[in-house]
């Protein structure tokens, strides 16, 4: 089985619009020998002389090698065609489709060949498009969709890593899941509204008079039925290979109508409002995923021009509301019962990910007129499971907290996210989860999905952290609350205490002493009104850059300053910064304050590894201004930088250095030898699509000899939606270029 340098031999099995598809793709890739092989005469041929596959064969002419099989036919077909193919087949073959419907695949498999070999790994490319045919092959037709692998029990995890491998190559963002799972959700997403579209169609041509009804039918109803225009044989297969999980999605869909039905009948205004809303809002967050992934690249590979400013950075900004805070607040709210109202909740996409699995999950949150939420709590155990995986997006924080939730509940979830995020390490969550008698499924890598299964309860914990982490001590906490057991955790370092905040004001039996936060058993809460304050690690954009460009004088207005959060302000005290806290207030248990920072030289400092934990997301805004500073720097047990959106040590040490800096990484250990009144060059960065490197890259450019190019950095609109504008308002030179 060819995993390393040499290119795997690819023998791809039916050259319809998807085999053919990804032919050209893998061809064009140069990952891969791709041999084609049709069962229509001359197709094969005909794609080899269109460039689509390097070599062409044909079943009764089949005396090549090859490493991997991709079965591209019909569902009900692929039996017949492993039977074919048994003969040239070898103990280190994968074997792969890209059929919508697992289980069939699999008794196909077994039937065929006798057995499910450790090279079979079922597959399925989320991607299509209206045309077919070898004349339809796109090559860009799976980029950035997701392909979902099915591994089996029997699977090698060699076979799972070489079609990854191959699927990415052509930009695919490859997730796993279970056959029966992948079953249920494509019979939700894709094979029940095939159905529907058939029947309504079906139903108003009927009768010939009811085909004049089309003659006055609009874009919606046109939008609605496209996809009953589909091959009925190709449906006709996949609706009896998926028969079972195809009638159970459609009764629940059936006793759905009769809800409506009785609701129109008998007025209940209420009863509509409700399930429209609620259906409203998942229609918009089901387009701004699906936006996302399709326009994944386009975002994520946005580039930030920055260039040097010619004047100080000057004015008063507002930052947006605290990420860590709204997503703890929004989820203590789901859990109390009654109302609950969030004021000045973040609006980066990361907390709108844990608003909608949420509502997924049951809670109804409403917007308010002030542009607050109003979160109509469910209690801490009355979440309702979720019809599909729950999409995390980017998201880590929300993907680990709600996994503390969810594993106290009665029901079975599961947690996927993006290509980057399902390389974040989930072992920190699942190891103490599991102590509590928790049931959680990690991948082979110990990375998402993440699978909570029922359990009778929980225990009690007792627990030493090893690492300094607010999201595993949050995830722990929000199990020991739903499970209502107490729990001791004895931190590595100090950590943001949000959590302990909140739970304080809700009367929760937290206490904190020393680094050992305690949790008693613990019984509902109610609704509650909480005010979020600004971002602090927003604000130390604008901090870092102003500290930077002289004749700077700048204030952030409102802006949380918990003093877990201001190991950075530490710091840069030590630097020679200079920044003063003024109008201290109290905003909902949290400390609040303005923020006015002035230019000045800066000089170099150690960082101090007890204030890592306090530090973690400012570390690169830190590295930029040590560049500039008198001296040489040093900052240390900084190796939690590596786990983040991408590893922030390597990906800063390269870019700066790409920048003319002096620093390098040495024994775990970023040293930098400031430049001092030399400034920076410019030139091309990447921050792989993590926002905080991005944003450091933007402050580093603005001393800069010539302008930066941040590649790859489309999520600090996501991250900071108003930075363009705030930028331009304080005096940056930052443009967004496609």
């Amino acid at each position: 089985m060819t995993v390393g340098p040499t290119k795997p031999r690819v023998l791809i099995v039916g050259l319809g619009m998807i085999g053919a598809s990804f032919a050209k793709a893998l061809s064009l890739s140069q990952s891969a020998t791709v041999i084609g092989l049709d069962a229509q005469p001359g197709v094969a041929e005909k794609a080899r002389a269109m460039g689509i596959v390097d070599e062409a064969v044909t079943f009764s002419e089949l005396k090549v090698s090859f490493d991997v099989v991709i079965l591209a036919v019909p569902v009900l077909a692929m039996g017949s065609v492993l039977a074919q193919l048994k003969p040239w087949l070898t103990g280190d073959t994968v074997i792969s489709d890209v059929g919508s419907v697992k289980g069939a695949v699999v008794e196909a498999t077994l039937e065929a060949l006798g057995e499910l070999p450790s090279g079979f790994v079922p597959g399925h490319p989320i991607a299509g498009a209206e045309r077919s045919g070898l004349a339809a092959a796109k090559s860009d037709l799976f980029d950035h969709h997701l392909l979902i692998l099915t591994p089996l029990p029997t699977s090698s995890p060699t076979a799972v890593q070489l079609l990854t491998r191959l699927w990415q190559s052509v930009g695919a963002d490859v997730v796993t899941m279970s056959v029966a799972r992948h079953d249920e959700v494509l019979a939700a997403t894709s094979h029940l509204p095939h159905l529907l579209a058939f029947s309504l169609v079906d139903t108003l041509a009927r009768e010939s008079e009811n085909r004049e009804i089309f003659r006055y039918a609009a874009g919606g109803f046109r939008d609605f039925t496209r996809i009953a225009a589909s091959d009925p044989t190709m449906w006709h297969d996949v609706f009896l290979a998926n028969r079972e999980a195809t009638l159970n999605i459609l009764r629940r869909f059936q006793a759905d109508l009769d809800v409506l039905a009785d609701a129109i009948e008998n007025r209940e205004g209420d009863t509509l409002k409700s399930v429209f809303g609620r259906a409203k809002s998942a229609r918009d967050y089901f387009t701004e995923i699906l936006s996302s992934r399709q326009r994944h690249g386009d975002d994520i590979r946005k580039n930030l021009i920055a260039a040097p400013v010619r004047s100080g950075l000057t004015g008063q900004v507002e930052v947006p509301g605290d990420r860590s805070i709204s997503h703890r607040a929004v989820i203590l709210a789901a859990l109390a019962e009654g109302q609950s109202q969030l004021r000045g909740f973040g609006s980066g996409s990361d907390n709108r990910t844990t608003l909608e699995a949420l509502r997924k999950l049951g809670v109804c949150i409403e917007a308010d007129d002030a542009g607050g939420l109003l979160v109509t709590g469910v209690g801490r155990l009355g979440l309702k499971a979720a019809d599909s995986p729950l999409y995390m997006g980017n998201s880590a924080t929300s993907m680990r907290l709600l996994a503390g939730v969810l594993s106290a509940q009665s029901f079975s979830s599961e947690l996927i996210g993006d290509a980057s995020l399902s390389q974040r390490p989930m072992e920190r969550i699942q190891q103490p989860l599991q102590q509590m008698g928790a049931r959680v499924d990690l991948s082979a890598r110990k990375t998402a999905p993440v699978v909570m299964h029922p359990v009778t309860a929980l225990e009690p914990l007792d627990y030493r952290l090893p690492m300094a982490s607010a999201q595993v001590k949050t995830t722990l906490l929000l199990a020991g609350l739903c499970s209502g057991v107490s729990m001791r955790l004895q931190e590595a370092g100090p950590s943001r205490n949000h959590t302990e905040l909140l739970l304080k004001r809700l009367g929760c039996p937290v206490h904190t002493d020393s680094g050992v936060v305690t949790l008693g058993p613990t019984s509902q809460w109610s609704g509650f009104n909480c005010d979020i304050p600004g971002d602090f690690s927003l604000a130390a954009v604008h901090l870092a850059a102003a500290s930077l460009v002289p004749d700077s004088h700048l204030t952030v207005t409102g802006v949380g300053v918990n003093p877990s959060r201001l190991g950075l302000l530490a710091v840069l005290a030590r630097m020679g910064a200079r920044i003063r806290l003024m109008h201290h207030r109290d905003l909902g248990g949290e400390p609040v304050a303005d923020i006015q920072v002035d230019y000045a030289p800066l000089v170099a400092t150690d960082s101090e590894a007890d204030v890592s934990g306090l530090t973690i997301d400012e570390f690169p805004l830190l590295f930029v201004l040590a560049t500039q500073a008198q001296g040489v720097s040093r900052f240390s047990g900084i190796r939690e930088l590596r786990f983040k959106e991408t590893d922030r040590l390597k990906t800063m040490v390269e870019g700066l250095t790409t920048l003319g800096a002096d620093i390098e990484l040495k024994g775990g250990a970023v040293i930098i030898r400031g430049q001092n009144e030399r400034p920076l060059d410019g030139g091309i960065v990447d921050c792989g699509g993590d926002h905080r490197v991005a944003l450091a890259y933007v402050v580093a450019a603005q001393t800069a000899l010539r302008p930066v190019i941040i590649r790859n950095s489309g999520r600090v609109l996501s991250a900071y939606p108003d930075f363009a504008e705030h930028a331009l308002a304080l005096g940056y030179s930052v443009t967004v270029e496609d």
